[in-house]
């Protein structure tokens, strides 16, 4: 069985401990990702995240969008000097047509292969991927463009199960492929259903809210498969947009607190007998 590895995006902590108060610095934020128990850390290049990273004994994951008109390969290069283990990115918009959205694909999987940094595409909204029927007709050409190789993916399903507007159970229609997701490593596993792409992990008095109940039997399924990969690791984001995001709402907990909370409840799915 793979390893489960966790890795925290640090939006969750802006803002952080509170609105109008004086922001935690970045050094304060990497140490408290680590001291939480994550593995990893996800941000922009450019702020020395790899270098704290480094420091707490974190994995450091990049971020960017990248389109046309873009320089794959310093972008890559640039991550990559900063220490960056990965690259995940946003790959062009929503308007993008089918055949620059593989284009952009096999741009990167070459500046991947120049630079040695692994890049995955997120599934996201106002991006090529932002559907289940784009993210497969681009998985599709790229596998007959490249010989058969697959579309290196990070998974966040929350997307596609708010455009959607899916009813629970959520696996039938988002875990379709199901070999596609025991080869796929990269997963952002944020807490949704079929209206909301976040919903609260805990109640206004600290319980597990009720709404969790439906996306905890979505996450048992990709568990399930996901503990069946030939991978040696699996890496998840524990996912909680923070209010100044637009995910996280006012009356939610802070985002950083239901965080730890949904890191922890992870880590118990993970570990549970099936």
């Amino acid at each position: 069985m793979p390893t489960l590895k966790t890795f925290a995006n640090l939006w969750t902590l802006w803002d952080h401990p509170a609105a109008g108060a004086a922001e935690w610095p970045l050094a304060k934020k990497i140490s408290a990702i680590a001291a939480a128990g994550f593995d990893g850390v996800f941000g922009e290049p450019g702020q020395g995240v790899g270098a704290l990273a480094a420091a707490n004994g974190l994995r450091f994951l990049a971020f960017s969008r990248l389109n046309g008109e873009h320089d794959f390969t310093e972008v890559l290069a640039r991550c990559r000097d900063e220490g960056a283990v990965v690259i995940q990115v946003h790959l062009g918009w929503h308007d993008t047509p089918a055949d620059t959205a593989l284009q952009l694909a096999l741009r990167l999987d070459a500046a991947a292969r120049e630079t040695g940094l692994e890049a995955i595409i997120e599934t996201h909204r106002d991006t090529c991927t932002e559907t289940p029927e784009k993210t497969e007709a681009l998985q599709r050409a790229f596998r007959a463009a490249t010989g058969g190789r697959e579309l290196p993916l990070l998974l966040d399903c929350s997307h596609h199960a708010v455009v959607k507007h899916l009813d629970p159970p959520f696996a039938a229609r988002l875990l379709a492929e199901p070999d596609l997701v025991r080869r796929t490593r990269w997963h952002h596993l944020r807490p949704f259903n079929g209206h909301h792409a976040q919903i609260p992990v805990l109640a206004p008095d600290g319980s597990l809210a009720p709404e969790m109940a439906d996306w905890l039997a979505f996450v048992d399924e990709i568990f399930r498969l996901l503990r069946a990969s030939p991978l040696p690791e699996i890496w998840v984001c524990p996912e909680i947009g923070p209010v100044r995001g637009g995910y996280g709402l006012s009356a939610f907990p802070p985002s950083w607190t239901q965080a730890i909370a949904l890191l922890k409840l992870l880590k118990q799915h993970w570990n549970a007998k099936p």
